[in-house]
């Protein structure tokens, strides 16, 4: 619809709180931190644009390789992404809604070796990887303020709302200065 707009995160107040370590299992807390400031609203908005433009000049030659001593291609950290994205974001969607259920963990490598992320080129990948965060990002935009106090468990740890918020920027930015340097 024309009045929902994705380029208003930026002055979306209830993400401007950093979560405190106890929003979140120790784990998270590197993605967490990989978040400058209090910029977690403008950051999930604006990395669309950043990876668009940055895996534009990436080669499909390049994003075939596997860089040791790494064992994903990059086709396949942008895979992770995906899922990783899509996970995150079902955890915020359920704990904001209030769902009491216990959420099961994730085995990263299940999911890189079950799913194709060869086949497709680079640019179809980010864009499905754009497409969830786009959605991701209209989600977050109609949740009530009090939605991102709200917490469930996943993997066995207690996680609020705006945590799973700081975690889809956090992985995102952690797995960029990893694919960065691979291509350095």
């Amino acid at each position: 619809p024309k009045n929902w707009r994705i380029d208003r995160m930026s002055e979306f107040v209830a993400l401007s709180e950093r979560p405190t370590d106890s929003e979140y299992a120790d784990y998270y807390g590197g993605y967490i931190g990989q978040v400058p400031g209090y910029q977690c609203a403008a950051l999930l908005e604006s990395q669309v644009t950043e990876l668009k433009k940055f895996f534009e000049s990436v080669s499909e030659a390049d994003a075939t390789i596997v860089h040791p001593p790494y064992r994903w291609t990059i086709k396949q950290v942008v895979g992770h992404m995906i899922d990783a994205e899509r996970i995150f974001a079902d955890r915020l969607h359920r704990f904001s809604s209030g769902d009491p259920q216990s959420q099961p963990g994730m085995d990263q490598d299940l999911y890189v070796t079950n799913h194709d992320y060869e086949s497709p080129t680079l640019a179809v990948l980010v864009e499905e990887f754009l497409y969830c965060r786009r959605a991701n990002l209209l989600l977050i935009q109609r949740l009530r303020p009090k939605a991102f106090d709200l917490r469930g468990t996943a993997s066995g740890h207690s996680f609020t709302v705006r945590a799973l918020a700081w975690i889809l920027v956090g992985h995102v930015i952690h797995h960029m200065k990893i694919v960065r340097k691979r291509l350095e």
